[in-house]
């Protein structure tokens, strides 16, 4: 009894499951249609109304099976057309289209990535076959000769021009609609409000980072959409900031240029030797425990007199630049920056990535900021301010231990 009851409910649900079986078979199914036409006028008639020739989507909305399917996640939709004529009989053949649409994937992660393969709708068969047909319509004078006088051919001729005339209208329209939903601005540059704002691959809070732009970075506006605006970023790459994250037309003498007033240029009195990432040993508790720059920096030329006041403007210059590369990177760990000194009477300099932040964008003074990075021994840095932060015993230039590969 329990057999015969299991029996029947598998048969139920099997009959339940039919309905929507079919619907998904019927969507993802080749469209067909059968013209008056040869096999060989049919493959000259597609290769005009450019069957063989594959093509960016605009979007792939409207054109797709969206269900299941996260949109977002998508970049850069393409089909093509697989055709295939079948005789039919009575001078008849029977034209079968299926349009293959591919798009690039990524994941909010960034983990999972690659070309895939979607199910189209079916729009793009249909119109395929409509352009066919009207194609055939169209030179089906012209591949067979009319019977009738010269005044019916001359009708039909001026039929068949406004015929055309009245297709290509269409088109046109239809173009400059595509146009008007999908028109950039290009005339517009923003930069962001504040240091660290992430520029997403996607128009999500849960997108993988490009990098982090700062006050000084501008960028050109491409796109607009809804709370989102798509930047323009190095060579063909582009990126996604919130709207209300940035600022519009900033000009060159404005507040905005504050940050790049305090880019140094590396001076010629040290030249870098090493540099690499490590955990900071030191008991200084602005980076202890934290993963640093270290920068190895010994003299170029020989500096006779006042060495220290030279080693202030290269530390000052390295944290500058690393602060801004570190910033620049979507993956960089770095909280930190370390600029050690190989001279005769050595020296090390050290200041955490947000106090040098917090310098460049004008949040903190230059004494300030020096006062909040440890400098070591005190008197190999001229012109310090008072209450400079001293380093701890383990950070001295006694004991310091430079970090090993």
């Amino acid at each position: 009894m329990r057999s015969t009851l299991r029996l029947s409910t598998a048969l139920a649900l099997l009959v339940f499951a039919l309905p929507s079986l079919k619907a998904a078979d019927t969507a993802s199914a080749a469209k067909e249609r059968e013209y008056p036409a040869s096999i060989p006028d049919l493959k000259a008639a597609l290769q005009k109304v450019g069957a063989d020739n594959g093509a960016r989507l605009p979007t792939l909305e409207g054109f797709i099976q969206t269900e299941r399917v996260q949109i977002d996640h998508y970049q850069q939709p393409y089909y093509e057309f697989k055709v295939e004529l079948v005789p039919a009989g009575g001078g008849k053949t029977l034209v079968r289209v299926k349009a293959n649409v591919s798009a690039w994937y990524s994941d909010p992660d960034g983990k999972n990535q690659g070309y895939r393969v979607l199910q189209s709708n079916g729009r793009l068969e249909n119109d395929l076959l409509d352009r066919l047909g009207n194609y055939l319509a169209q030179a089906k004078p012209t591949l067979v000769a009319p019977p009738g006088s010269s005044e019916e051919q001359i009708a039909a001729a001026r039929a068949q021009r406004l015929e055309a005339e009245r297709n290509l209208a269409d088109l046109e329209h239809k173009l400059e609609v595509l146009n008007t939903a999908t028109q950039p601005t290009t005339d517009k540059f923003i930069a962001v409000a504040k240091p660290n704002i992430p520029i997403f691959d996607n128009p999500a809070a849960s997108a993988a980072v490009l990098l982090k732009a700062q006050p000084e970075d501008e960028f050109e506006i491409l796109e607009n959409r809804g709370t989102w605006i798509r930047v323009k970023l190095d060579g063909a790459r582009s990126g996604w900031v919130k709207s209300s994250q940035i600022q519009l037309n900033v000009p060159e003498s404005s507040d905005f240029s504050i940050a790049q007033d305090k880019v140094v240029a590396l001076p010629a009195d040290f030249t870098i030797v090493r540099e690499s990432t490590y955990t900071f040993s030191g008991d200084w508790i602005r980076l202890k425990g934290k993963p640093s720059l270290f920068v190895w920096a010994q003299p170029a030329v020989h500096i006779p007199n006042n060495t220290g006041e030279s080693k202030l403007r290269f530390a000052q210059a390295i944290f500058t630049e690393r602060y801004r590369e570190a910033t620049h990177s979507s993956d960089s760990s770095v909280q930190g920056i370390v600029v050690i000194f190989l001279d005769h009477r050595g020296g090390v300099a050290a200041a955490s990535l947000d106090d040098i932040g917090s310098w460049l964008n004008g949040t903190l003074t230059r004494s300030a900021f020096l006062r909040k990075c440890s400098l070591d021994p005190p008197a190999e840095f001229a012109q310090l301010p008072k209450h400079t932060s001293q380093p701890t015993k383990t950070h001295s230039r006694a004991s310091f231990t430079t970090p090993s590969e």
